[in-house]
């Protein structure tokens, strides 16, 4: 079923229950060393937890119009993100796909043929070998994801 937002706040997180296995595991730490074990399991199933929902934030659908273009698109929602957003905010276009780059990451637009839309993010050539804050990471796309996808079904009257 496509997903209709209701305003720009950021896509939930799935791996915000990690704070308290950490703080149990610096208290085992405390007790007597068994807390690492549980400070390595935790930062591995964190990361596994942060790359699936990063994923599956790409596979997302939004609710969207058919037979919209590109040029449409940026008709419409470039005006709407720069006035909000300002130089925070930058486009381009490879073909027919256009792209969002908010925050470092990058979203092409894929318009679906079932009405409905994706954002496809990607980091530039250098952030993708030069990652080091996998959280901030995180937080960036779950934030740029739901804002674009919010602008641009506000721009289009969806509700």
């Amino acid at each position: 079923m496509p997903i209709v937002l209701q305003s720009s706040a950021p896509i939930p997180s799935k791996v915000g229950w990690t704070r308290w296995a950490y703080i149990i595991s610096l208290f085992l730490v405390a007790a007597g060393g068994v807390g690492v074990l549980g400070i390595i399991g935790t930062f591995i199933i964190e990361h596994l937890k942060m790359s699936f929902h990063k994923d599956k934030m790409r596979r997302m659908k939004f609710k969207f119009l058919g037979g919209v273009n590109s040029d449409e698109i940026f008709n419409k929602l470039q005006p709407a993100l720069t006035q909000k957003y300002g130089d925070k905010i930058e486009f381009d276009r490879e073909g027919e796909t256009l792209s969002v780059k908010y925050n470092k990451i990058f979203y092409d637009i894929n318009l679906q043929e079932d009405e409905t839309f994706c954002l496809w993010w990607r980091k530039s050539f250098a952030g993708a070998f030069f990652s080091w804050n996998e959280w901030k990471e995180y937080k960036k796309i779950r934030t740029g994801t739901a804002l674009i996808a919010y602008e641009l079904q506000q721009a289009f009257g969806i509700k």
